[in-house]
């Protein structure tokens, strides 16, 4: 087993998802920084053969790693029976008010707008923190739900080829608590890529969480 630098994971994790038919992917790695498991949700258009192939092929072109076709786990499920509700960000702003940080995100479905606002004390990172309250306000607001959302952490994590937004979502349903991840590479607006990071976690999932 090859071992991989950190943060690695989530460049393959990303380069995954990218791939024709997969539609979610996570990557397990030991204390060491070896690949240990790659779990992949995939459309039934092609075989799960193909699927690992594919998966191998890509983490050796990309990376130079050779993963063991064992350790990577697909499950198939039919898109016409999990349809996602997709909803766009329609606004992102940050404002600054002395020693605090306000963040309003507007999120849009279906011709309608749901706002979200968070205030922190000023820092960068509580910045995206507040990007990130504030989005999951939005999404509450479309779900029509309360205090079931939360940011358990968000980051900027250094990448070989620049930085990758990474987050932790919590939700708590029915006294069951739940964490998702997601993250976003940042090639534009970073405050935007935190929203999308947001997103990237709680897309797949809003469909129970309602």
């Amino acid at each position: 087993m090859e071992s991989i630098k950190d943060n690695l994971s989530e460049e393959i994790r990303a380069l995954i998802c990218k791939l024709s038919d997969i539609n979610h992917c996570s990557v397990v790695c030991s204390a060491n920084g070896e690949i240990e498991e790659i779990h992949a949700l995939a459309g039934i258009n092609r075989n799960v053969k193909q699927l690992v192939r594919d998966i191998q092929s890509a983490i050796s072109a990309r990376f130079g790693i050779n993963i063991d076709y064992k350790i990577i786990s697909i499950a198939q499920v039919n898109e016409n029976d999990f349809r996602e509700v997709r909803l766009q960000i329609n606004g992102t702003s940050v404002r600054n008010a002395g020693n605090s940080i306000e963040a309003v995100v507007m999120l849009g479905y279906d011709n309608k707008i749901y706002e979200g606002k968070s205030t922190r004390v000023k820092s960068r990172n509580n910045k995206f923190k507040a990007i990130a309250e504030a989005a999951l306000q939005a999404l509450e607001s479309y779900l029509n739900v309360e205090h079931t959302l939360y940011v358990e952490d968000i980051r900027i994590v250094p990448i070989s080829r620049g930085e990758l937004c990474s987050c932790v979502i919590g939700y708590v349903i029915d006294g069951k608590e739940e964490l998702l991840t997601g993250c976003c590479l940042i090639s534009g607006d970073e405050n935007d890529a935190a929203v999308k990071a947001v997103l990237s976690a709680v897309n797949r999932r809003l469909s129970t969480i309602s």
